[in-house]
């Protein structure tokens, strides 16, 4: 299924541009049910990408990271970055910042498998001192796209609706989902889940 889903999954990307977003909602559908999750369960990255063989790290956990680089990475410089993924080998690795709220991580994580997904070409890769293939620095339209998938995935348009209709507030929406508060009232706003509920309560 996992295989199927992929190709699937790589053939939007080519098609693309219009319709983006429905297509986006399509493969959240498609995971949640390879997941065995229904629109209002809540999503877990880490385990996702490890059932994709996908390896997930914190700074922390990448070998032979020196000390004064982890405190680079996790104090001194913490607000700089989210998250990276690389190749090691023949394996993907996602780098997580662990100096950020778990809410903020699992959309970083889901942010950067939705570029591997999508098939997206970064601008550079950059290469570690110890071989490391670094990939990043992606044109502004891939990032968004990654940021749309991501969001559609954590919290699915269906379920904002089923939520909104109970009388969820925002901040409720980001607990239940385990999501933060600024990506719950971002999904809403972009979504018009808001304006579909009004709009269904004056008709009735």
């Amino acid at each position: 299924m996992q295989l199927k889903m992929h190709c699937w999954i790589a053939r939007l990307s080519e098609e693309m541009r219009r319709g983006f977003k429905t297509q986006a909602e399509q493969i959240s559908e498609a995971l949640r049910k390879n997941q065995s999750l229904t629109v209002l369960d809540k999503f877990e990255p880490k385990l996702f990408l490890e059932s994709l063989g996908i390896i997930v790290w914190t700074p922390a956990e990448v070998p032979g990271l020196e000390a004064g680089h982890l405190e680079q990475l996790t104090v001194k410089d913490a607000d700089s970055w989210s998250g990276v993924a690389i190749r090691v080998g023949d394996r993907t690795v996602i780098i997580v910042n662990s100096a950020h709220p778990a809410t903020r991580q699992a959309n970083t994580l889901m942010h950067e498998w939705a570029h591997i997904e999508l098939r997206h070409k970064p601008n550079r890769v950059d290469r570690s001192e110890g071989g490391l293939l670094l990939l990043s620095d992606y044109p502004a339209e891939f990032e968004e796209e990654a940021d749309w998938l991501a969001a559609s995935v954590l919290l699915p348009r269906a379920g904002l609706v089923q939520c909104k209709s109970r009388g969820m507030y925002n901040d409720d929406i980001a607990r239940h989902y385990g999501v933060s508060s600024e990506l719950a009232n971002w999904r809403v706003r972009m979504t018009g889940v808001e304006r579909q509920i009004n709009a269904r309560r004056q008709y009735y």
